[in-house]
């Protein structure tokens, strides 16, 4: 696996990286299954040595596995997709409405609903160009932008600003509520820290915060 990277559960790596054009700490996320690896929204290292070390961890995977798979939750999680999906001559998997506003070709657009590769199941996220991932081998949710990983509150609905015109938190709290369904473990956000204890209730209050503001 890349350097650096954590195995939050059997099979499922996190690693963060510096994202130069936005200035800060950026996670990504790894999935081995029987049919290879998923990569979720992966960004490799903007510093040469780094970078370096990155691919080789990475070509040292791909050889091995069966199959390939990229997946971008959001448009503006494009990161160091299209890269990794022309090195590795592998799919690349993108919510519908991001499809256009990637700028890139996705050959696997995919709705809230439908099944992806390593048995993960995008679910919808109250705007119409980003997923969360459901993984039920682990038990983990994994956000993208909807949904914020912090310290001060571990998990939350991410502010206004982040949102698009017309789509307020409480909105996106109503639509996220069949998550509170789900068996989940692990919380999983590609910005802030994971939630590896109590994850249930972290997401059952991030929601109502975002309800009652």
């Amino acid at each position: 696996m890349v350097p650096g990277a954590t195995e939050l559960a059997s099979g499922l790596h996190r690693w963060v990286t510096y994202y130069p054009g936005w200035g800060h700490d950026v996670a990504s996320v790894a999935i081995e299954h029987e049919g290879g690896v998923v990569l979720v929204d992966p960004l490799a290292p903007a510093e040469l040595r780094e970078a370096r070390a990155f691919w080789r961890a990475l070509d040292a995977q791909a050889r091995t596995a069966a199959a390939v798979d990229v997946v971008v939750t959001l448009h503006y999680h494009r990161r160091s997709s299209p890269d990794v999906a022309q090195r590795y001559d592998a799919p690349l998997w993108a919510p519908e409405g991001s499809v256009q506003r990637l700028r890139v070709p996705v050959n696997r657009p995919f709705v809230p609903g439908d099944a992806l590769p390593a048995g993960l199941v995008a679910l919808a996220s109250g705007r119409d160009d980003e997923v969360v991932l459901w993984h039920p081998g682990s038990s983990a949710l994994i956000s993208g932008d909807v949904l914020l990983g912090g310290i001060r509150k571990p998990y939350r609905v991410c502010p206004p600003s982040w949102l698009p015109d017309g789509v307020g938190r409480a909105a996106v709290a109503r639509a996220l509520a069949p998550l509170l369904e789900l068996p989940v473990e692990l919380l999983v956000p590609l910005h802030g820290p994971p939630v590896t204890t109590g994850a249930g209730e972290a997401l059952s209050a991030a929601l109502a915060e975002a309800r009652a503001a």
